[in-house]
């Protein structure tokens, strides 16, 4: 409803700008100031929708979910295979340092030893490889004090860290205490259960329409589109399906196939396949709607996903694992 509203008053803004412009000699200039209005209050209308749709989304828990956790583990264990291989270069490289000095434009290499630590013996120019692996001993010791620091402040937070206590306060609160407040963090479970409790009426099916159930008794309109639910459902992945969406294209109503939800990032995926790819004047209307969801902040692999079949390359189980792997958090035990 809100929606509508703002797009009434941009469109009254519009109205009033015509009327304002009444000089029969600026009617060219009026012409470009009016186009490129339509352009801003088409953007206004976008980005309108796409704060109205965020809001939406996060309204079930005031903080996302944490991501910070296996961000860190991966960064230590990739630092600490780079320290692993750091060190053991340094053992297979010369003994001493490098010292460079610059005369007029020209630098020239000496080796530090132990036996020489000032000034160092020089390094004829065309030895350019033992000037390049006691300048990389250098870097290598200089780089390993500073992974082998970072190391010890991730190992420390880690430590210390407790990104489950949040959800925990909320879970041992008894029913009537959970009904009376809106948590900061919800469960995985818990923020699906309420996502899909959110009611909306999908398309009607035609009358002769062939009745195709899923694995949960959920009718859809084709067979692909049963594998694509049963894997979803398989993999724990909440979704539904045909829900009304509002796009900017005009403000219209369209029905993406699948509406999946991300629990890790608490995002909304479109899921839309398209399943006669061989068929011209098909192939024309798809590539029209997915111009009108790209319009709709809808980016292909980022909150979109396109599945496509022809009459001779159908649909498998296989491709549809695939993607489901590729984009979103999933139950290796499922696979």
């Amino acid at each position: 409803m809100l929606l509508k509203y703002a797009k009434v008053v941009l469109l009254l803004v519009f109205e009033l700008l015509i009327l304002h412009i009444s000089n029969v000699r600026m009617c060219f200039l009026a012409y470009l100031t009016i186009c490129r209005m339509r352009l801003l209050l088409g953007w206004l209308y976008r980005l309108l929708y796409e704060l109205l749709q965020e809001g939406v989304m996060q309204s079930f828990e005031r903080l996302s979910p944490d991501i910070l956790l296996p961000l860190l583990q991966n960064r230590a264990e990739e630092i600490l295979r780079t320290i692993e291989l750091t060190k053991k270069a340094l053992k297979r490289a010369p003994q001493g340092h490098l010292r460079l000095t610059k005369r007029g434009n020209q630098f020239y290499g000496y080796h530090l030893t132990d036996a020489d630590p000032l000034k160092g013996v020089y390094i004829p120019k065309d030895d350019i490889s033992q000037m390049s692996k006691l300048a990389q001993k250098d870097y290598d010791e200089k780089a390993l004090r500073e992974m082998e620091h970072e190391l010890s402040l991730i190992d420390g937070f880690i430590a210390k860290f407790r990104p489950g206590e949040l959800e925990a306060i909320y879970n041992r609160m008894n029913a009537v205490r959970k009904s009376l407040v809106v948590p900061i963090l919800l469960s995985d479970e818990g923020y699906a259960k309420r996502w899909l409790a959110v009611s909306y009426k999908g398309k009607c099916f035609e009358a002769g329409a062939p009745d195709l159930q899923t694995a949960k008794g959920e009718r859809v309109r084709s067979k692909s589109e049963v594998i694509i639910a049963d894997t979803l459902g398989r993999m724990g992945i909440p979704y539904k399906y045909e829900c009304p969406l509002k796009i900017a294209d005009g403000g219209r109503t369209v029905y993406p196939d699948f509406t999946c939800l991300d629990l890790r990032t608490r995002r909304e995926f479109l899921w839309e396949h398209l399943g006669m790819m061989d068929d011209p004047e098909y192939a024309s209307l798809a590539v029209k709607k997915l111009s009108s969801y790209l319009q709709s902040g809808y980016v292909l692999g980022k909150n979109l996903i396109i599945s496509m079949e022809s009459s001779e390359k159908p649909l498998s189980q296989t491709e549809v694992r695939l993607i489901t792997q590729g984009l979103f958090r999933v139950n290796e035990k499922l696979l």
